[in-house]
């Protein structure tokens, strides 16, 4: 009886081997072509990991046969990730090396020697707003909660613009951006707006955008509409790692088909990174024939000791998120993160336009360059120009389809958000106009 059951566990233990395949490869830099070793690689579904040797090589026996997920991580290079990877043949990876961006070393710094900026405070660059109610059913009204409004855009003869929208008074919802749909409303003066109703809903249970969708931003190129947008599939995206999803339409008006998978994740590592946490507030650019995705990161330290003084937020600020970009030859990707990333020190909402030769931003909030308003002839070593007074909260550029060519051309008006905590389980938020001022900001 004793042979039988060492037998069959023989026969299982050879099924097992047969039935198993090595994921196996050689990792390299992407400027050299040398062979990088001491390169982590981990195969994700079954939490295994391996080291690559001196040749660049790597070898890990997996459970099965199905495809995998491969992740890189080497100090000083970026992170990289092989999503749906066959066991059945070997892989050649180049990692890119990270570079600094001008905001890093500019924050490198200020951890250093203090917090205090420079600022040039340029007069044709420092800039001013104020703020106006809407009318029509853009009015605020407690009942409904619209927030994140996107750029505005102009066209067959009226305004356009998309937002979040949820019922204030839902009390399953656990934050204002919690199973929200994005909404859609027309205007003929920028003033008075009616709601077309919805644009792009939440995905079937099980889609990575089941939970909500939320803070949208709207691309045009070529005569095609573009949402692009963030998404969580469940509550963990709503707090935490969460997805940008897009929808493309032949109209402003729609109808809207969804790409299929993600445009845009976190970077998915426990350990020290800017976005490893969460992908916000995407905004696409079509910039020197390439398209730009600009997006909030935000870092969590994963119960990592070593994080905490990392991502803990420099200058006394109770937080800190950085911007990062991505780069793709086609609006749908697949986009490229950048090896300058972060590109910023502050920055909670993204704001981003053309001017010249390059890209400018403002700087809102969370990090020590908040308030300011910057340019880069790169579009990603962004340098300080001037000053930003009575700033919108999540703006939305109304974007002409021929600015002026001034660093304020991109921001002469369009529309934010106002949150108000008197209605509702979660407070409810409504959107306004801000307009820019013409006197410049007084210290």
């Amino acid at each position: 009886m004793i042979r039988q059951v060492l037998c069959i566990s023989a026969i299982c233990l050879s099924y097992a081997w047969a039935t198993a395949q090595s994921f196996e490869g050689m990792v390299s830099d992407a400027a050299t072509s040398k062979p990088l070793s001491g390169v982590e690689v981990l195969l994700v579904e079954d939490n295994l990991t391996a080291t690559t040797d001196n040749d660049g090589a790597f070898a890990i026996l997996a459970s099965d046969r199905r495809t995998k997920t491969l992740r890189f991580e080497l100090n000083g290079y970026l992170f990289e990730q092989k999503q749906q990877v066959d066991p059945n043949q070997k892989h050649v990876i180049a990692l890119r090396e990270a570079r600094k961006s001008a905001a890093t070393i500019r924050e490198e710094g200020y951890l250093v020697n203090g917090c205090e900026i420079d600022n040039p405070e340029r007069p044709d660059w420092n800039i001013r707003f104020r703020h106006s109610l809407l009318k029509g059913d853009l009015a605020p009204d407690p009942e409904f909660t619209r927030r994140d409004p996107s750029s505005v855009i102009f066209a067959n003869g009226k305004y356009y613009v998309w937002y979040s929208y949820s019922l204030t008074h839902d009390a399953t919802k656990t934050a204002p951006w919690d199973l929200n749909d994005l909404y859609y409303a027309t205007s003929t003066d920028g003033e008075t707006w009616d709601e077309q109703g919805a644009a792009v809903t939440r995905g079937p249970e099980g889609a990575f955008d089941h939970q909500s969708v939320f803070t949208t931003e709207i691309f045009v190129h070529q005569d095609d509409y573009y949402l692009i947008y963030q998404a969580a599939a469940d509550l963990d995206g709503v707090f935490g790692r969460n997805y940008v999803g897009m929808a493309k339409a032949k109209s402003p008006d729609g109808p809207w088909t969804k790409i299929k998978d993600p445009v845009l994740t976190p970077t998915y590592t426990n350990d020290l990174y800017f976005d490893n946490n969460a992908v916000h507030d995407p905004c696409l650019v079509h910039y020197k024939d390439k398209f730009y995705l600009y997006y909030k990161g935000e870092c969590n330290c994963f119960d990592n000791e070593d994080c905490v003084k990392w991502c803990n937020p420099c200058c006394g600020l109770k937080k800190q998120v950085k911007w990062g970009v991505a780069v793709a030859d086609h609006p749908t990707g697949p986009f490229v993160k950048s090896e300058f990333n972060p590109i910023t020190n502050t920055g909670h909402e993204v704001m981003v336009w053309k001017y010249g030769n390059g890209i400018a931003i403002l700087q809102h909030q969370d990090g020590p360059e908040a308030k300011t308003i910057q340019y880069a002839e790169d579009g990603l070593n962004f340098q300080i120009m001037g000053s930003a007074i009575d700033m919108p909260e999540a703006a939305g550029l109304f974007r002409p389809s021929e600015p002026e060519n001034t660093p304020h051309a991109g921001v002469q008006w369009g529309l934010s958000h106002v949150l108000k905590w008197n209605a509702g389980p979660k407070g409810w938020m409504y959107i306004q106009k801000y307009e820019k001022v013409s006197e410049e900001p007084k210290k």
